[in-house]
């Protein structure tokens, strides 16, 4: 029983170093997203792009190498430009210190 213990404690710990990496970048993206915002505010250009966004979620989707996950990696990515659209939308709708 003790080993099954240690060994949930060590998935846990893993998990935990790879959400502290996956937070890091999380972060990094959205610094981008915003540069992106401002551009897009800049040349009057619209927040949803579909065809971008579909390229980006079909790349992303080809690196998968266990296809299992697709599905779950698919709905992941979803989430991730809806929440970058609704970023770049609540910064330009801001509009202060938006534009540097």
């Amino acid at each position: 029983m003790e080993f099954l213990s240690d060994k949930l404690a060590q998935c846990r710990e893993e998990i935990d170093i790879i959400d502290r990496e996956l937070m890091k970048l999380f972060e990094e993206r959205m610094n981008v997203v915003l540069d992106v915002a401002r551009y897009k505010k800049e040349n009057n250009m619209e927040i949803f792009h579909k065809d971008r966004e579909n390229q980006v979620i079909e790349k992303n989707l080809s690196r998968v190498k266990n296809k299992e996950l697709l599905p779950y990696a698919e709905e992941m990515l979803h989430a991730l430009m809806d929440i970058s659209k609704e970023y770049q939308q609540y910064k330009i709708e801001m509009r202060e210190n938006f534009i540097k």
